[in-house]
Order: C-alpha cells, then structure tokens, then sequence
C-alpha cells in the first residue's frame, strides 16, 4: 500500500514546493519598491508609445493605419504593436533576475527551504510571469484609453472598440503579447543561468538582442526566418515581417525554441553548482 501511493505523495509535495516557490517570489517582487517604478515605467510607456504610434498613423501603408484603428479591435492594435519595442527591455530584466539570483546567493539561500530544485525553478518562474502578466495587463488599459482619447483627433472611428469582435480581438492581442514576453523570459533566464553574472549576461543579450537581430538578422532572409528574436517580433507584429512565413511555420519554430530553452533551463537547474 506504502508503494502504491508513493507517487501521489510525491506529486504533492513537488506540487506544495512549486507552491512555495510561488508565494515567495511573489512576495519578493510584491514589494512597493518593485512595483512601483514598474507601473510608472509602464504607464509612461503604454502612453507615450501609443500615442506616438497613432500620431504617425497613415491611411494606407504597413504598420499602424487609420483604418485598421478604426474597426473593432482597434483599440488594442496600437499597445499590442508597442510592446515590440520593450524586447531588449524584457531580456534585460530576466538576465537580471535569473543570474543575480546566483550572484547575490539568493538561489542558495532558497534551497534551504525549498530542497526540491525543480520545483524552486518553476514556481519562482510562474511567479515572474505573473508579474509579467498583470504588466501586459496595464500596458493594455493605459494603451486602449490613450488611444480612446487622442484616436478622434487623427481622424480615427472609435465607434466599433467597445463591441463583442473588440473584446475577442483584445483578448487574442493580450495572449500574442504575453507570449511574446513569455518567449524573451525563457531566452532571458536562460542567458542569466548559463552566465550566472548580471553584467556579463546583460552584455550578452544586449549583443545579440540588438546589432546581431536587428543588423545582421533584418539583413538576410535566414535571420528573418530563424532569429528567435526576430519571430518573437513577428507575433506582435505581423507587418514586419519581410518573407514568405506562415502561421504554422512562426509559431512551430518558436514552440522548438521554447522546448530547446527548457530543455538548458531544466539541465543548468539540475547540474549548476550552487555553493560559490
């Protein structure tokens, strides 16, 4: 009998550890001095950004259209289309977390209460997201009422944003960007866990984030196809995407990026030494 119900102890306690990791880490990045420069940054960010992309709108063209701002969904169209612009924003902010949890011993000091280490990872990463979650949330509603008030005066309809096709368009555009958050966590955590040191993490993503995507990447049609950057960036912006690239094909090839991420996630978690 001990035997038989071995595994569903076992899938308790991971599923209690997991928990743990959760409440901690949520309570760690639930401080005010965590929160608040980030909704601040946020709020200025979702607003700035929105109204510029209006503001610069054209009738016809790639991109932010009038038109395409004044059919349901619209509202959302332009916060969806700014997140593309906080990548390197979101790299950062992963590498930092994920290698100073090395490099300040706050790794360590955590598997004295959470022995399980896979189970500390996954429940300190959901918690991240979390976070990461009610951000994409926020950069939503500044978005959508930034739009909603300087939309009429570039000639935009904002008649069809508040009916049922808006709110499912809206829905679709919060899923693609968290996504598109999600996609730069995994690469993020990945690079601070592999490098264990926030600057040089930093200078690693930052390199590739920047000159090697957006250089290099833009330049050649295979950097266009297989820069996971570069595919992130076609989710939340279709328009930018300069070959012949499905549905299926984007978002197949991001799924295999995100299980090759995992699968040096769930290694350097299981094999990293924790004890210098």
């Amino acid at each position: 009998m001990t035997t038989a119900t071995r595994p569903a102890e076992t899938t308790g306690t991971d599923r209690r550890l997991r928990g743990g990791a959760f409440l901690a880490e949520w309570t760690r990045l639930g401080q005010r001095r965590v929160w608040l420069p980030a909704i601040a940054t946020t709020v200025l960010y979702a607003a700035v950004v929105t109204f510029a992309l209006i503001a610069t709108a054209q009738d016809r063209g790639p991109g932010v259209t009038i038109s395409a701002l004044s059919q349901s969904g619209g509202g959302t169209l332009a916060p969806s289309s700014a997140a593309r612009f906080a990548s390197v924003l979101l790299l950062a902010v992963f590498v930092g977390l994920s290698a100073g949890a090395f490099s300040k011993g706050t790794w360590r000091a955590a598997l004295l209460h959470h022995p399980g280490r896979f189970g500390l990872a996954v429940g300190t990463f959901l918690a991240r997201i979390a976070g990461l979650a009610v951000i994409v949330a926020l950069l939503f509603v500044v978005g959508w009422a930034t739009a909603a008030v300087v939309g009429p005066s570039q000639g935009v309809d904002t008649s069809a944003w508040t009916d049922a096709a808006s709110w499912q368009s809206a829905a679709e555009d919060f899923l693609r960007v968290l996504g598109f958050g999600v996609g730069w966590a995994l690469l993020g955590t990945a690079v601070g866990m592999a490098t264990r040191s926030v600057p040089v993490g930093l200078a690693v993503a930052v390199l590739w984030a920047g000159p090697i995507e957006n250089v290099l990447g833009d330049s050649f049609a295979f950097g266009q196809r297989w820069f996971p950057g570069l595919l992130l960036r076609y989710v939340v912006a279709p328009d930018s995407l300069g070959i012949s690239l499905s549905n299926a094909e984007l978002y197949g090839t991001l799924a295999a990026y995100g299980v090759v991420l995992l699968g040096v996630i769930a290694f350097l978690v299981g094999r990293r030494d924790v004890t210098s």
